[in-house]
Formats: structure tokens, C-alpha cells, sequence
């Protein structure tokens, strides 16, 4: 007995390897032959048997590269004397590198792994899916704040094989089928997910700055000479106005033009240059000098108009949105504009055409300091000035951009500068080229404009 035994004791001790050979054959033209090499390396310390059910038994060394699992556990059951029942459901292959690891840990990893796990029924081990070895269980819960419709998908990834989950909106409830161990981990899961959600008051401040200056000057004069029969004056055709007269027997006659250039003196004489600025009521000023001599007539009158506007707008539009929700607040104004028909009789549609200020916003609390926020801010504004087939063009400013907040800080998304200069000159070709005499042949304009659009946003998240 005492040889016997150290017999089994050098056995137990020594280096063990084997090799499993898998041959499949396959008639095609031919039988092709596929070989699949598993080696398996265990490397028990001294000592005695590792078959106690009650045991965490002894450490062991183990190198495997994808293998397939229920050859793994046949060949642990044969060489630790294991009497070991694999179910069929145990499948998979698994890549396996442990060093001084007690067996029934190792086989516990292993097992858990690939979603299995192992019962000890006397000397005998059965393998089979986990939690199949428990009963199943209805859990039932109230969710509070979330929906129990988006949770559904959530829930799931917790959930056994064997599990199920249903929800029912008008309850606000979620019904669970599954064993206890899969219960658990829902109910811990609920307790992270199924709270309240923040609100954030989301305010936005758009300004508009906008200056705007034109000058323009002009001149208007127009010229007579009578000389006899001889009459030099601004072109034109017809008669008018008082223009000096000429006395044949007892008719006395007055020929006179109408101005080609559209406009004629005080004094009557048709004006050799129109060149005015645009003067009117409440706007610019003008001058004039007039000569009446017996056969001379001379116009002038300088009119002149300087502008200048400054205009702000602020637009302060703000929204409360739940966390990681999107919010739309939008106001505007909108025109109808005709469109008319293309066929004789139809009757004349219309369209319309909005001018809107709006903004879009997702926040995102990232903590309970920082804020996550996704923005869209435009800004619509009709131009009366500028028409487009009798209708309106309209000028849009957008800003879309991701930034992170501070709680309560104010901060400046965007800026949208413009700045439009224009200058144009009207004249008589040649002669308002002249240095200095030219200004008595055209008339000049400058206008400069300039526009700046500034976007603040303020997050705050709102405290219960």
C-alpha cells in the first residue's frame, strides 16, 4: 500500500501533457482531412486528491488558446478525477491563461465567462446555463420619472436568457419575469437610472448694432442768352415759363422750352444741369442764386443732405428644458405675397413669408457645474429696401454651435460683423472730369453702413 501510494504521489506531482486530436472527413472529389491540435498544460503542486466537493482544491497552472469549453471541462474531469455532466446548451470556445489559480476558482471564471455556471450534486458536477437552476420570479416596480418604455431596452441588458420584461404606460409600471439573481441586479439598476431629471432655464440675449451715415451733394443751374433773333438756353422743345420776349408790331411773343433735363429756374430758364441731391421735407437743405439781367438769365442752386442713424435691437428670448431634451422657441412676423396665375381667369394665390427669431437648444448636464449645450440661434429681417419680383428679400443671421457652460455663466456664442460702403458719382461726361469746375457738372453720393450681431446665452439649472 505505501509503494502504491507514492506511486500516485509522483503521478500527481510530474508534468502532464496531451494532446487531442479531432480528424474530419469530407467527400468532395476527395477526402480532405482537418487536424485540430488542443494542448492542454496542467501544473498541480505536490500533494494529495483534488476530488472533495467541500474544497476549493489545489492551485494550478493553465495555458489554452481557443479551445472549446466542453473538451476544456472533460479534460479538467479526467485529470482530477471529477465525475462531471456538461449540457448540451454548453457551448463556445475560450482562450484561458491562469497561474496559481485554486481549481474550482479557475472553473468558476471560466464558467462565468460564457454565461454558465456549475452545481455540485454529491461527487457528481453539473455544467449548464446560469440561472437554470432557479426558479422563476414576477417583480413588478413604479418608475417615477422616466419612461417606462425607454427603460424597456435598458432593463434588458440585466436580464437572464430566461427573462422578460413589459411595460405599461397608463400604470407607469414595469413587469418582470426572471430568476432572482437577475431581480437583483434590476432593482440596483433602477435606482441609478429611474431619477429625477434637472431642468434648465436656457436664456438667450441676441443684439444687434447697427450705424448707418450718407452724404450727398448736388447742383442744379441753367443758363439764357437772347441776343436779337439768337437764343442760347438748356435743350428742350415747346414753351414754358416766363423767358424773355421779343415784340413784332403789336404782338408781343414769349418762347420758352421745355427742359430735357426735367427741370427749369426760378427764373425760367431750362436748367443746363439736374444734378440735385435729395433734399425734401425734414431732410437736407439747398441754395439758390438767380441773375435776371435784360437779355441773361442764369439759375444755381446747390442742394446738399448729410444722414446719420444709430439703431439697437435686443432680443431676449428664453426656454425651460429637461436635461438632454431638445427646446424650440421661436417669434416672428409674416408677409403674404401674391402670386399671380398663369392661366387668364385664375384667381391670385398667395403665399407666406415668415421673418422668425428662434432658438434651439439641448442641454446636457454634465455635472452639477458644467453644462453641455447644443445651439441654434437665427434671426430673420425683411429688407424693403432691396425687392425681389415685387416682394421683399429677406436677410437671415445664424449661429449653430457645441459648448460647454458653466452653471449661471453668461457667455458670447457668436459675433456677426458687417460693414457696406458705397460711394457713386452722376455728371456730364468730359466736363465733370475738370478739376474744380467739374463739381458744376455732377453730383456725388457716400453712404457707409455697418451692422454687428452679438448672441449671449445663459444656462441655469434649476434647484428642487
Amino acid at each position: 500500500m505505501m509503494q502504491s501510494r507514492k506511486t500516485v504521489m509522483r503521478k500527481t506531482s510530474s508534468v502532464m501533457r496531451f494532446g487531442i486530436i479531432q480528424l474530419q472527413a469530407k467527400l468532395v472529389t476527395h477526402y480532405a482531412l482537418r487536424i485540430t491540435l488542443l494542448l492542454l498544460l496542467f501544473t498541480p503542486p505536490l500533494g494529495g486528491s483534488l476530488s472533495y466537493a467541500d474544497e476549493k482544491g489545489a492551485p494550478i497552472n493553465m495555458e489554452l488558446r481557443d479551445v472549446e469549453l466542453s473538451d476544456v471541462l472533460r479534460a479538467l474531469g479526467q485529470e482530477h478525477r471529477i465525475n462531471i455532466i456538461i449540457d448540451e446548451k454548453v457551448t463556445g470556445k475560450v482562450t484561458v491563461s491562469l497561474r496559481n489559480v485554486p481549481l474550482w476558482d479557475a472553473i468558476d471564471s471560466i464558467l462565468k465567462g460564457k454565461g454558465f455556471a456549475y452545481i455540485k450534486e454529491g461527487n457528481v458536477v453539473r455544467v449548464i446555463s446560469a440561472g437554470e437552476d432557479e426558479d422563476l420570479m414576477t417583480y413588478t416596480a413604479t418608475v417615477k420619472y422616466a419612461n417606462p418604455k425607454d427603460l424597456e431596452g435598458i432593463i434588458a441588458k440585466v436580464l437572464s436568457k430566461r427573462g422578460s420584461i413589459a411595460s405599461d404606460l397608463k400604470s407607469n409600471m414595469i413587469v418582470i419575469r426572471d430568476i432572482p439573481s437577475a431581480i437583483e441586479r434590476v432593482t440596483q439598476l433602477l435606482k441609478q437610472v429611474d431619477v429625477k431629471t434637472k431642468q434648465i432655464m436656457i436664456e438667450a440675449k441676441i443684439v444687434e448694432v447697427s450705424t448707418n451715415a450718407s452724404r450727398e451733394l448736388g447742383i442744379q443751374w441753367g443758363a439764357m442768352y437772347r441776343s436779337g433773333d439768337v437764343y442760347v438756353h438748356g435743350g428742350g422743345a415747346g414753351t414754358v415759363g416766363a423767358l424773355p420776349t421779343k415784340t413784332t408790331g403789336t404782338d408781343t411773343r414769349t418762347t420758352g422750352t421745355t427742359p430735357l433735363t426735367g427741370g427749369a429756374g426760378f427764373g425760367g430758364s431750362a436748367l443746363n444741369v439736374n444734378l440735385p441731391a435729395a433734399v425734401g421735407l425734414g431732410s437736407g437743405g439747398a441754395i439758390g442764386i438767380g441773375i435776371l439781367a435784360k437779355n441773361v438769365i442764369l439759375d444755381l442752386q446747390i442742394s446738399a443732405l448729410e444722414t446719420q442713424g444709430n439703431a439697437k435691437t435686443l432680443s431676449n428670448p428664453k426656454v425651460m428644458v429637461l436635461d438632454n431634451q431638445e427646446a424650440y422657441i421661436k417669434s416672428g412676423t409674416g408677409i403674404l405675397i401674391p402670386t399671380l396665375p398663369t392661366t387668364a381667369g385664375a384667381a391670385v394665390t398667395y403665399t407666406e413669408k415668415e421673418a422668425l427669431l428662434q432658438l434651439k437648444v439641448t442641454p446636457r448636464v454634465i455635472n452639477d457645474d458644467q453644462i453641455s449645450l447644443k445651439i441654434l440661434t437665427s434671426r430673420d429681417v425683411f429688407d424693403f429696401s432691396l425687392l425681389s419680383q415685387g416682394s421683399p428679400t429677406r436677410n437671415t443671421r445664424e449661429t449653430q454651435t457645441n459648448l460647454i457652460v458653466k452653471n449661471g455663466e453668461t457667455i458670447v456664442i457668436g459675433g456677426i460683423y458687417t460693414e457696406t460702403e458705397a460711394e457713386s458719382e452722376g455728371g456730364v461726361p468730359l466736363l465733370s472730369k475738370i478739376p474744380i469746375l467739374g463739381w458744376l457738372f455732377k453730383k456725388e453720393f457716400k453712404k457707409k453702413d455697418k451692422t454687428e450681431l452679438l448672441i449671449f446665452i445663459t444656462p441655469r439649472i434649476k434647484e428642487d
